[in-house]
């Protein structure tokens, strides 16, 4: 944000909010109008005027200052401009992450998870926003057909907060633990180590800073895998090897990838992945990056070429294989990736 936008930064949020407590929907769009004529972005305005007025409204609310029906009419408001605002959050380089996204049941305050919800699609993820009072069962259904890397909760109110350990444990229940959990709300904002004591993989207090997290946490699992767990991803790899070498070549020619060697390389790579599950050890990849670099020149294949190929392979992992050994297989090869980023600066 420009200098001369933040200076303004805490007069629009007064003006804001005292639209808000007005009722004023045409008062809230000039306030946001004239934010964007600042050049205030509209990530700052959904963090500095959107973010802190809806916590001031409910604070309102709670000491009996505004009604019912005044903090209903503000989070309409809100949420409405939200979704005007949504196509400024379109994505410029998709991620090949998915995310679901929904609060436990009987939490209805989900504006803040809405704002999470387009951060991540800014973000390049893929996300599944399944707003208020989402029944557990549902939140795990989603979380399995959509091979989901990581679930955001959220529970605004605290007596809401066991419902986060109770999809932990339904995830538990059906076999789906690999898929980490993150979790937002005030009672995380204000217990700072809550998240750990039910067994996630962090919370955050706000959009921007959920966003990190998640960065962080996918691909990194918390703990190695089980062994049982990695036999498990080595028989889905063997009985979907067809699919994922055909799905990850089809991904490159519709990119426009020239075909050299793209089958054998594939093959290799899925030998070497193979491998490494069965060892356990991830570590056993290192090196060929440096053997690939070597010999892949003199056939044809550069290495930005070989670059955006692993990056399809660990994709077509991803969206082929069932959770948690998609995350799991895909994880190897984003070893070779980072690896190989490095080798091109």
């Amino acid at each position: 944000m420009s200098e001369s936008s933040y200076q303004p930064i805490g007069t629009l949020q007064a003006s804001y909010l005292h639209a808000l407590v007005a009722g004023s929907g045409r008062e809230a769009d000039r306030v946001v109008t004239e934010a964007l004529d600042l050049a205030v972005t509209p990530q700052q305005i959904y963090l500095d005027i959107f973010q802190p007025t809806a916590y001031q409204i409910g604070q309102l609310w709670q000491r009996n200052k505004v009604s019912v029906a005044q903090e209903h009419l503000a989070t309409a408001i809100v949420e409405r401009q939200m979704g005007e605002m949504h196509p400024m959050f379109r994505a410029k380089q998709p991620r090949s992450r998915t995310m679901v996204l929904g609060c436990v049941p009987e939490e209805w305050h989900r504006v803040g998870l809405r704002m999470v919800a387009d951060f991540f699609e800014a973000d390049g993820w893929e996300v599944h926003y399944l707003g208020a009072n989402v029944p557990v069962k549902e939140l795990v259904g989603l979380a399995r057909e959509s091979h989901a890397d990581l679930v955001g909760l959220s529970a605004e109110m605290i007596f809401n907060v066991p419902r986060v350990s109770e999809f932990v444990q339904a995830l538990d229940q059906a076999g789906l633990s690999g898929i980490p959990v993150i979790a937002g709300g005030m009672p995380f904002i204000v217990q700072h180590d809550l998240a750990h004591a039910l067994n996630l993989r962090g919370s955050a207090p706000n959009a921007e800073e959920a966003v990190h997290l998640a960065n962080e946490i996918v691909g990194t699992p918390s703990s190695p895998p089980s062994p049982l767990v990695l036999a498990a991803t080595v028989l889905a790899l063997r009985a979907n090897y067809d699919k994922i070498l055909a799905k990850a070549i089809d991904h490159c020619l519709e990119a426009g990838d020239s075909d050299a060697l793209i089958r054998a390389g594939y093959q290799y790579v899925l030998r070497m992945l193979d491998a490494a599950l069965v060892a356990g050890s991830p570590e056993l990849l290192d090196g060929q990056i440096s053997w690939a670099n070597d010999r892949q020149p003199h056939d044809g294949v550069a290495p930005e070429a070989l670059f955006e190929r692993l990056i399809r392979m660990a994709d077509t992992l991803r969206e082929t294989l069932p959770s948690p050994h998609g995350a799991i297989a895909a994880s190897y090869v984003d070893r070779l990736i980072e690896q190989q980023q490095a080798y091109l600066v």
